[in-house]
């Protein structure tokens, strides 16, 4: 009986054990982690697969001819390192989950005993006691833990989606200055151009007793000014090259030959479609922060209900067997813990204080985009009222230039008074310039209120992307 007993006992224990995980390093290197950002590229084969896949224009060509805030942004979505983090908190939280839903185990335990008698003929060590200790949970415990559990998954997934939000309002931030100050570097090389020809008139009007040399100071002056606005211009194009390869999570040698594009760049949304009910209406359907709020939410409610299951204690069905005097003895006894001394009074008053925090932070979110999108909304209307106003300064200067080009060209105007009016032309163009970028600027904050793209070159859903270099290990081996 002795042998049998502890051959099964034995065979349990071989029987337990033999489904368990074993560890495996994932050493980091970080020269290689290096390496692998150094090789990133436009052209990665899984980038173009992931922007066939979520594109609203499937691309033509790996890569694509052209590189707009869709494209860009999709490419954040794959590289960024942000992204990365996101998806690696919402598989720990899924991982909760199954942690949430586990089970007590039993207990065993087997006790020997040890005889004094003196008999050679009888053996001194035996089985003492087997016991066995089966806890039961009560009051659907493990059902409120795998809520709690997918409602903060379901947190984590709108964490992973306000994520790339942050991502993709970083990378059109980045775009935006990277476009306009190039545009700026344009016209202000222009404007060195005419300001140039313009001294060089002048110059030969003061040789020629024409005009006075104080003319001829002024607009060397202005030359000299244009050139440093052109030179701080010219600068800011490269650096603002590197933080739009932050913003994606790439190199900035991987934009080489990469032409970025925005087509509506000088014509933003117009807001007749805006009115102020529709923005705060888009900003609380849309906003992920007030969702993952909610998902919060109901997370501290089934804590709570969790918390007031755990008044009734669980049970717990222990048993055993011993050997003793020859005889078999088996005991079964049910025992539970007695809520005499508390009812897990204080757990439940922690739980239900936490809702009532999470409800009020809640109240206070909603409040403060509601405020937010409106302010938004008010000033985009300005930035707007002052683009169409620049728009029209710089339609006007346009055509008074055409207008003075033809007449140079007749004869009935000189090359000085048309190239005052192309300045007065470009100064418009700079002009306009600026009014754009105070659209944009505002566009952007307003569609950082609502959380939700408003503009046409935009990435809509998208499924979430694997590891950018997922098929090289980070570790060397």
């Amino acid at each position: 009986m002795h042998r049998q007993t502890i051959a099964g006992f034995a065979a349990l224990m071989a029987c337990v054990f033999c489904g368990c995980a074993t560890y495996q390093p994932e050493p980091l290197n970080p020269a290689e982690v290096a390496r692998q950002f150094e090789s990133r590229a436009l052209a990665n084969l899984g980038l173009c697969a992931y922007l066939k896949t979520n594109a609203a224009a499937k691309p033509s060509a790996c890569p694509p001819p052209d590189w707009n805030l869709e494209t860009l942004t999709l490419a954040g979505f794959y590289f960024s390192p942000d992204m990365a983090v996101a998806g690696a908190q919402v598989r720990t939280a899924d991982a909760e989950i199954v942690t949430a839903g586990a089970r007590p185990n039993p207990v065993v335990g087997l006790g020997p005993q040890y005889d004094l008698r003196s008999s050679p003929s009888f053996a001194p060590w035996a089985i003492g006691t087997f016991s066995l200790d089966l806890p039961i949970e009560t009051a659907g415990k493990r059902g409120y833990r795998i809520a709690q559990a997918e409602r903060l998954a379901d947190a984590a997934r709108l964490a992973a989606g306000e994520t790339a939000w942050t991502v993709r309002s970083r990378i059109r931030a980045a775009l935006l200055h990277y476009l306009l100050d190039a545009r700026r570097s344009g016209l202000a090389a222009q404007e060195q151009d005419a300001l140039a020809l313009t001294s060089a008139l002048v110059a030969a009007r003061v040789k020629a007793g024409e005009v006075a040399q104080p003319n001829l100071d002024l607009t060397l002056s202005s030359l000299q000014n244009a050139r440093v606005r052109g030179a701080e211009a010219q600068a800011r194009v490269p650096a603002d090259r590197h933080a739009l390869a932050a913003a994606i999570g790439l190199p900035v040698e991987a934009f080489a030959g990469a032409k970025l594009v925005w087509t509506a760049l000088a014509s933003p949304p117009d807001e007749h479609s805006l009115t102020p009910a529709m923005v705060q209406r888009l900003a609380l359907l849309n906003r992920i922060d007030l969702r993952r709020a909610l998902a919060q939410y109901a997370a501290s409610d089934e804590a709570l209900k969790l918390e007031i299951a755990k008044q009734y204690p669980d049970l717990h069905l222990a048993g055993g067997y011993s050997w003793e005097g020859g005889e078999n003895i088996f005991e079964l006894g049910p025992s539970l813990a007695l809520p005499i001394f508390n009812q897990n009074q204080g757990p439940i008053a922690v739980a239900q204080a936490r809702r009532k925090e999470i409800a009020a932070q809640f109240l206070a979110l909603q409040a403060g985009i509601i405020a937010e999108a409106r302010t938004a909304l008010i000033n985009y209307r300005g930035a707007l009222a002052a683009l169409d106003a620049a728009r029209s300064a710089a339609n006007y200067q346009r055509r008074r230039y055409a207008q003075a080009a033809r007449a140079a060209a007749a004869g009935e105007s000189d090359a000085i008074t048309l190239a005052a009016i192309r300045l007065q032309d470009l100064t418009a163009q700079q002009t306009l310039l600026r009014a754009v970028t105070g659209a944009q600027n505002a566009l952007g904050t307003l569609e950082d209120s609502m959380q939700r793209p408003l503009d046409r070159d935009h990435a809509g859903s998208f499924t979430f992307p694997p590891p950018a270099d997922s098929e090289v290990n980070p570790s060397e081996h």
